[in-house]
C-alpha cells in the first residue's frame, strides 16, 4: 500500500475531512475493525511536543489485554546513577566484563565542544551479583558493544561522534584489552553506523555487521547494503566488503547479527517506516544470509513500532531469544522467542524483563550463563525528575520457563 492509499484509507476509517499526518494513519490492528478503533485512539497527537513523537501509545494496537505472571530473578545495579547504555561480554574465567556509557559527560555539560559519553569498565566475579569498576584507560562513546575473542582479547565498538575532542560523526572507535578489561588501545575505522555485537568466526576471528550507509531522514546518498568487517588479528586491522540485502531501502541501522549453529547469519535491523519520520515510527525487521554474507534476503517483520535495539542470543537448545526496547508504554525492556530460527516470534507473550518511567530506556544485551540462565544488561529512566542523573544501568539475572 501507497502512502496516497493508506491517508485515503485513514482519513475513511476516522470519518474525518482534517489532514493528517501520514504517522497517524499508519493501520494497526488485526482486522478492519481493530484498525478503525485503533485510528479513533491514536489520532490527534501533536507530535512536536513528544521528544522523537513517542506519546507512548503512537502506532500501537489498543485493541488487547495482557495476562501478566511474575517469575523470581536477581536485579543488580551496575555502578552509580548516571550509567547508560551497556555492552557486555562473557569470560573464559567465568567473570563478567561490562562497559557502560555515562550520561553526565554530555548532559551535565554546559559547553557543545567538551560534550562526550566516556565510557567506564565493571568486572562481575559472580555472575552478575556485584560488580567493580576495574577500567584503567581513558575511553569515550556511546552505546557499546563487546566480545571476546578465542585468545583472550575483548573488543569493544562504540556509536562515533561521542569519543573526545576532534571525534568524527564518519567515524567509529573500536577499542582492545588483552587484559580482561583493565586497560585499553583504541582506533578510529571509517564508517557511521556501528553495531549491536560481534560475530566470532569458528577460525577465531571476528565479524561486524552494519549498515554500509544509514539514511535515517529520507535525504538520500544511503545505501540499502550492509558492510561486513572482519579482523583476523584480534581486530587490529580490518577488511571490509559489502553485503547486498534483497530491497532498496537505506533507513535503517544499528544492526545485530548472529552466526546461527547451521552456520547462516541472521540480521535484525532497526528500520524507519518509510514515509515517516522520528523514533516512534521505527520496528525491527529480520534478513539472512546463506553465502558467508555477500548477499542477504528480503527483510521480514520482526517488532511492532518504537520496539528496537534488537539483541539476538541463540540458546544451547535452539530456540533463538531476541531482547529489546519499548519506546512505547510500558517503556522498558523486554524479550520474544522463535522455535525457528527467526521465521516466526511469539509476540503474543512477550516477557517484561525491566520498567522505565520514561523514554530513555533499552539497548539491552543478553548472555546465556554455563548454567543456561540468562543475564540481561539494560538502562533505565529511573530517576525521572532528577536530571542529569535520571538513568541508571541495571542487569537482572532471570531464567526461561
Amino acid at each position: 500500500m501507497n502512502r496516497r492509499d493508506l491517508l485515503k484509507n485513514s482519513a475513511l476509517l476516522l470519518g474525518v475531512s482534517r489532514s493528517l499526518s501520514a504517522q497517524e494513519t499508519m493501520p494497526v490492528g488485526k482486522t478492519a475493525t481493530d484498525q478503525q478503533r485503533n485510528a479513533e485512539l491514536l489520532g490527534g497527537y501533536d507530535y512536536k511536543k513528544y521528544p522523537e513523537a513517542l506519546t507512548g501509545y503512537t502506532g500501537q494496537d489498543l485493541q488487547r489485554v495482557a495476562f501478566l505472571r511474575w517469575d523470581h530473578a536477581v536485579r543488580t545495579r551496575v555502578g552509580p546513577r548516571g550509567n547508560y547504555k551497556a555492552g557486555m561480554t562473557l569470560l573464559a574465567n567465568g567473570k563478567i566484563v561490562l562497559a557502560v556509557c555515562n550520561t553526565t559527560g554530555y548532559y551535565g555539560e554546559t559547553d557543545p565542544a567538551k560534550r562526550h559519553f566516556p565510557i567506564f569498565v565493571y568486572e562481575s566475579p559472580d555472575l552478575g551479583l556485584t560488580w567493580q569498576e576495574i577500567g584503567k584507560t581513558p575511553l569515550a562513546g556511546k552505546e557499546p558493544a563487546l566480545v571476546t575473542l578465542p585468545d583472550g582479547t575483548i573488543v569493544m565498538t562504540a556509536q562515533g561522534g561521542y569519543f573526545g575532542p576532534g571525534a568524527k560523526l564518519d567515524e567509529i572507535p573500536v577499542s582492545r584489552s588483552t587484559d580482561g578489561g583493565c586497560t585499553w588501545e583504541t582506533q578510529a575505522i571509517p564508517g557511521s553506523d556501528y553495531p549491536r555485537d560481534l560475530i566470532v568466526e569458528p577460525d577465531g576471528s571476528v565479524l561486524m555487521v552494519r549498515a554500509l550507509k544509514p539514511d535515517w531522514e529520507g535525504k538520500g546518498g544511503g545505501s540499502p547494503n550492509l558492510q561486513l568487517a572482519r579482523s583476523k588479528d584480534s581486530g587490529k586491522t580490518w577488511q571490509f566488503s559489502e553485503g547486498i540485502i534483497d530491497w532498496d531501502y537505506a533507513g535503517f541501522g544499528e544492526v545485530s547479527a548472529i552466526r546461527l549453529k547451521g552456520g547462516h547469519y541472521l540480521a535484525a535491523l532497526r528500520r524507519q517506516h518509510p514515509g515517516t519520520s522520528k523514533e516512534a515510527f521505527e520496528d525491527t525487521v529480520l534478513t539472512e544470509s546463506r553465502d558467508g554474507g555477500e548477499h542477504w534476503s528480503k527483510p521480514w517483520k520482526l517488532s511492532a513500532n518504537a520496539e528496537v535495539h534488537a539483541y539476538l542470543t541463540e540458546l544451547r537448545d535452539g530456540r533463538l531469544l531476541a531482547t529489546y526496547s519499548n519506546y512505547h508504554l510500558p517503556w522498558g525492556s523486554f524479550a520474544v522467542m522463535s522455535l525457528d530460527h527467526g521465521k516466526t516470534w511469539d509476540l503474543d507473550h512477550p516477557i517484561q524483563l525491566s520498567l522505565s518511567a520514561d523514554i530513555y530506556v533499552g539497548w539491552p544485551v543478553t548472555l546465556q550463563l554455563p548454567d543456561d540462565s540468562l543475564i540481561t544488561a539494560y538502562s533505565a529512566t529511573t530517576y525521572y525528575k532528577q536530571s542529569p542523573e535520571h538513568v541508571t544501568c541495571e542487569v537482572v539475572c532471570w531464567r526461561l520457563p
